[in-house]
């Protein structure tokens, strides 16, 4: 049987994360994560019960969103870049693991890098409720993407 080191894991929190898209200054805070589905063609060797999956296939990236505090004095940029993609021309983003410290420092050498992006759609003013109050607005959009490679 292996022997586990579980004392040298150190799994990262999902608060510690960089998240920037190039020509875009603004600081996010949720990101949907990436998600891979694999479609493969199944068959039936018509002998038996047992249903078997082909090799090859496609690879086909799930929808990402992202979004942060809107803040009504600062984030015209937000909005005027977002605007700027809506004849979907692309865009990168890279998603960085950060330690947060005094400051913040990259964790390890490698970050998720997301290319081929394209908005699919905008959300300008969630969580609106003039009777409540006790939520925050959040700005953000929901977009595809070509390729997701941590290097």
């Amino acid at each position: 049987m292996a022997n586990v080191r579980l004392d040298d894991i150190q799994p990262i929190s999902n608060a510690d994360y960089l998240m920037t898209i190039e020509g875009l200054d603004a600081y996010w805070t949720e990101f949907s994560g990436i998600q891979v589905n694999y479609t493969r063609a199944k068959y039936n060797d018509g002998l038996s019960n047992v249903e078997g999956t082909t090799s090859g296939g496609k690879k086909v990236y799930q929808d990402v969103t992202i979004s942060k505090p809107f803040d009504p004095e600062q984030d015209a940029a937000v909005i005027q870049w977002i605007q700027s993609r809506e004849d979907g021309s692309t865009f990168d983003m890279t998603v960085r693991p950060v330690r947060k410290e005094a400051g913040q420092y990259f964790r390890g050498n490698r970050a998720w890098r997301l290319s081929g992006c394209r908005i699919m759609n905008a959300n300008y003013l969630s969580a609106v409720d003039t009777n409540g109050g006790d939520e925050v607005s959040m700005i953000g959009f929901t977009f595809t993407l070509q390729s997701a490679v941590f290097n």
